[in-house]
């Protein structure tokens, strides 16, 4: 074989685990791995029935140098991907965790200034709230109004109806402001009573 053909075949086998252990193994060192049957087998190179499972490399006098985990089955592999993805995941909402603890610290001095900011929001959604009920109750008025002008037999007149059809669609448009307007309330409620009961937890913690 000439030596440019060689040169492939020679970089398969440093690249692979078993050239590689071999290749950094120290003298007199040897490959112990148990077979199916439980049997210690041992070679100054790895034997070939060590290949798919776990082994020890031993040095002369009987010291463990290191053990070598067996290969991964593919079901293995996806479980540890799992583990190592879930790990992750958790890392992740730790260090969220941390930075909205800082956040909390860093936007309140007391705890009565978090309540004065959480009245302050709140009256401020109570306002808007209180604007779109007006408004309704203006269509409401406006609407029986109209309603008024329908003969009792008969197709209501053109304007009128334009007009109804109008008045319908802001009502529907208003009641949803009002129904966002109460969502944002409620969760702005839970969003402040979250945050005083941590950052009563933090504050006497560090006390």
């Amino acid at each position: 074989m000439s030596i440019v053909r060689a040169l492939p075949v020679l970089a398969l086998l440093l690249a692979s685990p078993v050239a590689s252990a071999q290749a950094n193994k120290p003298q007199g060192s040897v490959y112990c791995c148990a077979d199916a049957s439980g049997r210690r087998i041992c070679g100054d190179t790895l034997p070939m029935v060590c290949y798919d499972r776990a082994y020890r490399e031993v040095s002369p006098g009987g010291r463990v140098l290191r053990d070598v985990e067996a290969p991964l089955t593919p079901e293995q592999r996806a479980k540890r991907e799992l583990e190592i993805r879930a790990q992750r995941e958790r890392v992740a909402r730790e260090a969220e965790a941390r930075r909205r603890d800082q956040v909390l610290l860093d936007s309140y001095a007391s705890v009565g200034e978090l309540d004065t900011r959480r009245d302050r929001e709140l009256a401020n959604i109570e306002s808007d709230m209180q604007r779109s009920r007006s408004r309704e109750t203006e269509l409401l008025t406006q609407r029986a109004r109209l309603e008024k002008l329908v003969p009792a037999k008969g197709a209501a007149p053109r304007d009128v109806s334009e007009d109804l059809g109008t008045n319908a669609a802001e009502l529907a448009a208003t009641r949803s402001v009002i129904e966002s307007k109460q969502r944002e309330m409620d969760l702005t409620r839970a969003r402040f009573a979250a945050d005083r009961k941590r950052f009563l937890e933090l504050t006497q913690q560090s006390n």
